[in-house]
């Protein structure tokens, strides 16, 4: 049998008991007879592993950082965003050039077989496409893709005026008036589809800009990067040299290898980031010359695009420089693992819980630079469709701001006069809106019978809508699915009365004394619509008025041709020819409009102008030959509808959807924006009007057209909604393309083949079978088998 070995102290090794700094030689600490080795020197080890570790951290996590922020920007320019910049300027060429083909082509003699040609569907598809790709590649966040969704559902309401254009090109009038409104559904300004477009290209121009400029924190950044890379290398070498005086070993292999491997990274790593910085600079500078002068930039940059996976290799390394430290220093701490030390009151430290606390550290840091890698959207944030354009969106924005700053959600707003079209097209896609604020009942019905519909409202509103009549919260089927949030009065006339003739005088001069004008994007001919629906009510009652909403009443006799004729009576040839031409927003007091003295528009035509200057008379007391039944007065109103369905999300909807009921909401809307009174504008023109006992009213002292307004809509006369709003949308849609189409050749020929035209789509809708979701061939709106809201009270 073989005796057991002993183990014996080596003289070489400087910390052994009979070493040459043991405690038992003359260079020894002095201690307590039988202590064993020097006892400080485990600690310090592990000390010195933790610190190296630490370093190794902190250095690689800091050079991760700064060379992934440079890499991703490279990345991404050549990847997303340039292309997404590239596809919104194709939509935007391909679309303006559209419209040279289609005025080409129907201007063409082949425009009879033509339409508006080959060429015109090949840019409008294109441009369709285009959008499509920018949608999924935007780097304009959810704002822009809510922009780039409005304006893909424009397209639609443009395409269908061209459309409407083709058919009427042997009526080259009318013809051209289509034209021109689609033209201005394209180019209006801060709403058309360019102008949408324009806003999404300069916010991607700006991410293009942060993306290729780099900040003073990077730059900074890469200072402490390159000062904890020198601090560690410096540590590393300390460490190689205090092992090597206290155990007295001339090389410690793997320090040795992590130094070479640190002292590599920072040369590897920067010509990298540097070559990178470089094509982003260039980038910078050719995004002055729009996305033409990006385009070869952005080639240039994918051939060097494997330079953005270099700092995919720094985690790595820094596990392989920890592991290699490990491997040099815990064979040494585990030399004094069972040697005998004194033990003192505070607890020591381990070598492994040192690893742990530092590889936690690591874990830390990577997860922090993943998540801001991480594209997510705001969870508090909603979508709002209205129709609002220009002031009166500003308004909007206003109490969107409050309900925002109250609860802490984002609000995305997009406002559209393709309403419609836009809503249809989110719909279809499976984006819907949270909040589609609807211009009409006749729309609201139209949903609620469709396979998408709003939420039923009584369980979120629930007792707040008992401050709403019957006919802001119409019910379909007993159920309310949408309440109004603002109304307007109609059945007006605005005149300006420093005139020296009263309004009556000056409408018996002829129709040159009116203010008027057809155009409105896709809804083009609906100021027309107005005239007729108000001179039919105040002819023939709110009962004939009704039933010919609700499709009982013939185009072709009785109280509509009657209507019609008066009609005609105002818009003789020279009239009807200009308001052919125009916009509806043609204004009372525009120096543009000095002769016309007379305006037939509801109360949201108010500018500054009009709440100073201007007052109304009703419609029956301008034009007294229409005045043949009682009283009443045609009123319209925006619906809130709800869309939103689960989650967080819908929750905040319902949030919003209180709060444009309440008092404060209602305040928020109405108050005098800041700007006006910076302007000193104190009579409040862009004011909202509500429905509820306890809204905030105008004062009669500085808002005397707010105050006469508001009290008409709450005074005792029989109120109408707007009853092509109240149609099937074909209806509604051949109503005012019939309007178009009169005033283009106004006259009694005209009269009877655009009232046998609308009597045909009359008779098609009544005898179409009812099918689910049937408002658009039902006589009426909503759920076949279900009574629709009545629409006047």
């Amino acid at each position: 049998m073989t005796a057991p070995t002993t183990a014996t102290a080596d003289p070489n090794r400087p910390d052994e008991p009979n070493g040459p700094n043991g405690p038992g030689s003359p260079n020894g600490s002095a201690g307590p007879a039988g202590a064993g080795p020097r006892h400080g020197t485990r600690p310090r080890l592990i000390r010195r592993l933790a610190v190296l570790l630490t370093a190794t951290v902190l250095t690689c996590g800091m050079l991760l950082a700064v060379s992934y922020a440079v890499s991703r920007a490279a990345d991404e320019v050549p990847g997303r965003t340039v292309p997404a910049m590239g596809y919104v300027d194709a939509a935007k060429k391909d679309l303006s050039a559209s419209l040279n083909a289609a005025r080409a082509a129907l201007r063409s003699p082949s425009a009879a077989d033509e339409g508006a040609g080959e060429d015109y569907r090949a840019k409008v598809n294109a441009a369709s496409r285009s959008l499509e790709r920018a949608v999924a590649t935007t780097v304009a966040g959810s704002g822009g893709r809510s922009d780039l969704d409005t304006a893909a559902g424009q397209i639609s309401s443009y395409d269908y005026l061209v459309g409407q254009a083709a058919r009427s090109h042997a009526d080259t009038r009318l013809r051209d008036a289509y034209l021109r409104y689609a033209e201005s559904t394209l180019n209006r300004a801060g709403s058309g589809v360019i102008s949408r477009l324009d806003a999404v290209q300069r916010e991607q121009a700006d991410v293009l800009d942060r993306q290729t400029s780099p900040s003073g924190l990077l730059r900074l950044g890469w200072g402490v990067a390159v000062v904890l890379w020198a601090a560690l290398a410096w540590l590393l070498v300390a460490t190689q040299l205090f092992l090597r005086r206290h155990f007295r070993r001339r090389f410690n292999g793997p320090l040795a290898g992590a130094t070479l491997l640190l002292a590599g990274l920072v040369p590897l790593l920067l010509p990298a980031t540097l070559r990178l910085q470089q094509d982003l600079d260039r980038a910078h500078d050719a995004a002055r010359r729009g996305i033409d002068g990006l385009k070869p930039v952005s080639d240039s940059m994918a051939a060097t695009h494997w330079l953005t996976t270099v700092p995919a290799w720094i985690p790595l390394a820094a596990v392989v420089i920890a592991a290699l430290v490990v491997l040099g220093l815990q064979p040494r701490i585990e030399e004094y693992r069972f040697a005998r030390i004194p033990q003192h009151t505070g607890r020591r430290i381990r070598s492994f819980e040192a690893v742990t606390v530092v590889l936690v550290l690591w874990m830390a840091l990577l997860s922090i630079v993943g998540t801001g890698d991480v594209r997510t959207e705001h969870r508090g944030r909603i979508s709002v469709l209205a129709s609002w354009t220009d002031a009166e969106e500003a308004r909007f924005r206003k109490v969107l701001n409050a309900y925002a700053a109250k609860y802490h959600v984002n609000v995305d707003y997009q406002g559209t006069t393709a309403l419609r079209e836009v809503l249809l097209s989110r719909l279809n896609a499976g984006n819907p809106p949270d909040i589609a604020i609807l211009p009409s009942l006749g729309e609201v019905g139209t949903y609620v019978g469709s396979a998408t519909p709003p939420r039923e409202l009584t369980p979120v509103l629930k007792d707040a809508l008992n401050a709403y009549g019957p006919l802001w919260a119409p019910r379909f089927g007993g159920k309310v699915y949408a309440v109004a949030v603002k109304a307007d009065l109609k059945s007006i006339v605005w005149y300006d009365p420093a005139r020296p003739q009263s309004p009556r005088t000056t409408a018996a001069r002829g129709g040159g004394q009116w203010c008027a004008g057809m155009g409105g994007d896709a809804t083009s001919g609906w100021p027309g619509t107005d005239w007729i629906e108000d001179i039919l009510l105040q002819q023939s009652g709110t009962e004939a008025y009704e039933k010919w909403a609700r499709g009982e009443l013939p185009w072709t006799e009785g109280a509509v041709p009657r209507a019609w004729e008066a009609f005609g009576g105002v818009f003789t040839r020279e009239p009807a020819a200009a308001a052919l031409e125009n916009d509806w927003g043609q204004k009372l007091f525009a120096p543009q409009s000095r002769q016309c003295s007379l305006q037939h528009q509801a109360s949201f035509a108010r500018t500054a102008d009009y709440t100073r200057r201007a007052a109304f008379a009703p419609t029956r007391e301008v034009l007294p030959g229409i005045a043949r039944g009682p009283a009443a007065t045609e009123v319209s109103a925006d619906f809130a509808t709800l869309f939103a369905r689960k989650g967080e999300q819908a929750g905040a909807a319902e949030d919003l959807m209180r709060f444009l009921t309440t008092e404060e909401g209602q305040k928020a809307w109405a108050e005098v924006p800041e700007e006006e009174k910076s302007r000193k504008v104190t009579t409040n023109p862009g004011r909202p009007f509500f429905v509820t006992p306890g809204a905030p009213r105008p004062d009669p002292g500085t808002e005397r057209v707010n105050a006469a307004v508001s009290k008409a809509l709450g005074g005792p006369q029989p109120k109408c909604l707007d009853a092509s709003d109240a149609m099937p949308l074909r209806m509604r849609f051949a109503f005012q393309h019939g309007v178009l189409d009169y005033l283009s050749d106004p006259g009694p020929e005209k009269q009877r083949q655009v009232l046998a035209y609308l009597e045909d789509v009359r008779k098609e809708l009544k005898s179409a079978p009812a099918v689910p979701g049937g408002a658009e061939t039902s006589g009426v709106p909503g759920i076949p088998g279900v009574s629709p809201p009545h629409i006047c009270r």
